[in-house]
């Protein structure tokens, strides 16, 4: 299947530029990984998580290895499976992990919203899930929340009623997302304002507490009770009646910068989500993508991690109780991988700007810049060069003609050797 143009040119554009995979899209070139989604969505996402159960998995790899496009990838098919989904994306200098109740708030500040079929940008935080969740119950009958007749609407009145008889663990998160949704229908401006900085864990007033207290919320958000509100949230997620919430946490390098107390109490944080995770939250998919050096430089210095997330195989259709899914273990050798990716992208770079190039002749010069990506001194991100390579060339053979390209040409467009790039190709014959 292939995108529509204008989201295939969107893709193109995010690739050709930067080689890193665009927040939407990704499913139309998705290639090598099948076997793992596969597992994911009929061993968790289809049957424990929707039962209420819980899991954490670590996914593994080295940088430009594809941990952003895997957890996309994990995020389209919760939503597909009627997940809510957070995405944290976390910086060198940034980390919830240093203090529990930043773990509550980076989960809420980055719940997305997703329309089945929508691939703009995706509105963020609890407090537009909560609003989009009651408006596409109104909107079904041409009716804004807002709209006296939309509390009446019988459908919104048993959602109302599921939440309310729905337990959960904290009172005060029961009453300010039940205060929170007869606020939208209310139009109360003030008291949506002070309930959304308390649903996402900021800082709240003492004029805040005091006009909340009146609604049943008598506790702030803390690390001493952030678990239990993570918890509440999962909770009141189902009530909602999604079948569960993935957390997507994408390390990056982060926590291999720290080191010292830091890196001691993110890595005891850490191992206490994990352990939350399994017993505590109802329908959750804990993933978090870290580099392969987490594993080896980080997870021995603390035993407690170490048994937590060490495994004597990977994550595959035969064991999919590990908690490491391995990005270097995929469904096909690399050759083949990026020579299935490039014929992938090749459709959508047709698709993107209405031209048919020469399939045979780009199949092969696929292959030559595949065989120069694998080569490569930069073995850590040699497929997103190979992304970025490929598509900038087949702009290029756009705009000036089709030819075969040679290895020497191919080898200096993987590392980035400008100079040597263009004195290449001047010396190409085009055949066209």
């Amino acid at each position: 299947m292939l995108p529509e143009p204008h989201v295939a040119r969107y893709i193109i554009e995010v690739l050709g530029q930067s080689g890193t995979p665009p927040v939407k899209g990704v499913s139309y070139y998705n290639v090598g990984n099948e076997s793992l989604l596969n597992t994911l969505d009929n061993h968790y996402l289809s049957s424990y998580l929707a039962e209420g159960g819980a899991t954490f998995k670590l996914v593994v790899g080295d940088y430009g290895s594809g941990k952003s496009h895997f957890l996309y990838c994990v995020r389209d098919r919760a939503w597909e499976r009627n997940f809510a989904v957070s995405k944290v994306d976390l910086s060198p200098k940034e980390s919830p992990y240093n203090d529990q109740q930043r773990v509550y708030a980076a989960v809420a500040s980055n719940i997305l919203w997703h329309e089945p079929g929508d691939l703009s940008e995706s509105e963020r935080g609890l407090t537009r899930f909560l609003d989009n969740t009651l408006r596409r119950l109104t909107n079904t009958y041409g009716l804004e929340p807002e709209d006296p007749a939309a509390a009446e609407l019988p459908e919104v009145r048993a959602f109302l009623q599921t939440i309310a008889s729905t337990p959960l663990d904290s009172l005060s998160f029961h009453c300010a997302v039940q205060g929170y949704f007869q606020a939208v229908l209310d139009g109360a401006e003030l008291r949506l304002e002070s309930l959304g900085r308390w649903l996402h864990g900021d800082p709240v007033s003492p004029e805040d507490m005091r006009d909340l207290r009146q609604i049943g919320v008598t506790e702030k958000i803390t690390r001493n009770n952030a678990f239990k509100m993570l918890r509440s949230l999962c909770q009141s997620v189902r009530a909602m009646g999604y079948a569960g919430l993935a957390l997507l946490f994408d390390e990056g390098d982060r926590m291999l910068s720290l080191g010292g107390k830091a890196e001691k109490v993110g890595t005891d944080n850490l191992r206490e989500v994990i352990d939350r995770c399994r017993e505590d939250l109802p329908g959750a998919l804990f993933m978090y993508a870290v580099p392969g050096a987490f594993l080896t430089d980080i997870v021995p210095k603390y035993p407690a991690l170490q048994q937590r997330v060490q495994a004597p195989s990977f994550f595959a259709r035969s064991n999919p109780f590990s908690p490491q899914i391995n990005l270097e273990r995929l469904d096909v050798p690399e050759d083949e991988l990026l020579t299935q990716l490039g014929q992938r992208l090749l459709a959508i770079f047709e698709t993107a700007y209405a031209v048919s190039l020469d399939a045979n002749l780009q199949a092969r010069n696929i292959a030559t810049f595949a065989q120069a990506a694998i080569d490569s001194f930069l073995t850590f991100h040699h497929r997103r060069l190979f992304v970025k390579a490929l598509v900038t060339e087949w702009y290029r053979q756009k705009e000036e003609g089709e030819l075969e390209i040679t290895p020497e040409y191919a080898q200096a467009a993987i590392r980035g050797q400008s100079d040597s790039l263009q004195a290449l190709a001047d010396s190409l014959q085009h055949p066209y």
